[in-house]
């Protein structure tokens, strides 16, 4: 049916089946693209992504609601055995029974053995696999999210934006750990949530709505759309390409299901998104390590 739709209405209905309301002024096209990434973990798998933002923006209040197959863990500590796999009961952890594992308010997360959980992890992050010590490779398509609150200036703008995790624990700081992140949602740029910003409009039942978006995951024809009219310049790693790729069809996947676009259409609602997406990342590398310097800081990449 998405063709009955222009792209704005695809847009407001699929804005409030999320729970939001469409028609409140202070959600503009870019809040909404904003908000509609928190969608990319689940139509495409193993797509990990950062949202940064201030309190109150409905961080978490999605993938709360929408499937039973999304896991949320809030803050505190976490443990190997929770997320990889329990040595004592040799139970799969999250990462291996879940599609989605959302980790909220990261900036007071501990891990009781860091050494024994950033090793996995960034395994994990580069391939879907991982293992714990005596035990047989696991692996899966669950997608990672990473919430966490950060302060803003008095311009509604992040301290320090081109170190965005400078109030995130130090594992963060570790370039091969952050590389493997597809994006940073900029989550500064979506309003805060006010009682009248709730959907009161028609919209798909929250539950089917996730089982639709899930379903999405491996439907190649998306991807191939992406890097058949995506160009990189040669300053792109593969790291970047990959990533910005992986949005772009993501975001085809949410806006244009029935893949009827024109390349400007593509531009505006998929690549330029998914390219902002990966620049946050780009930006934090280039600040952190001098061997990402070489690559200059800006992305360049365009729809053809």
């Amino acid at each position: 049916c998405r063709a009955q739709f222009t792209t704005e209405e695809w847009q407001d209905l699929l804005f409030c089946s999320m729970g939001f309301n469409p028609d409140h002024p202070n959600y503009s096209y870019e809040a909404k693209t904003w908000v509609l990434s928190r969608l990319l973990p689940l139509v495409e798998s193993n797509y990990h992504v950062l949202e940064l933002a201030p309190k109150g923006t409905g961080k978490s209040f999605v993938y709360e609601n929408i499937s039973s197959k999304v896991a949320l863990i809030s803050g505190g500590k976490v443990t190997p055995a929770q997320l990889f796999i329990n040595g004592r009961t040799k139970e799969v952890g999250l990462l291996g029974r879940h599609d989605v594992v959302v980790l909220d308010e990261v900036q007071s997360l501990t891990f009781e053995n860091p050494d024994e959980m950033i090793g996995p992890l960034k395994n994990y992050l580069a391939s879907g696999r991982y293992n714990r010590a005596g035990f047989a490779d696991v692996s899966s398509d669950c997608s990672l999210v990473m919430l966490a609150n950060i302060e803003l200036d008095e311009f509604m703008r992040p301290r320090n934006e081109d170190y965005l995790i400078s109030d995130l624990p130090e594992f963060f700081a570790e370039t091969a750990f952050l590389d493997r992140f597809a994006g940073v949602v900029p989550g500064w740029k979506i309003p805060k949530f006010q009682r009248d910003m709730a959907a009161t409009q028609v919209g798909l039942k929250m539950d089917f709505f996730g089982e639709v978006l899930l379903s999405l995951r491996h439907d190649n024809r998306f991807l191939a759309y992406a890097q058949q009219h995506t160009k990189f310049d040669s300053t792109t790693t593969i790291r970047d390409q990959n990533a910005i790729l992986k949005s772009a069809a993501g975001l085809l996947k949410i806006l244009y299901p029935h893949l009827r676009l024109t390349i400007m259409d593509f531009q505006r609602d998929c690549l330029e998104p998914a390219r902002q997406l990966r620049q946050a990342i780009r930006n934090m590398l280039y600040f952190l390590d001098e061997e990402f310097r070489q690559f200059g800081k800006e992305l360049y990449v365009e729809a053809v």
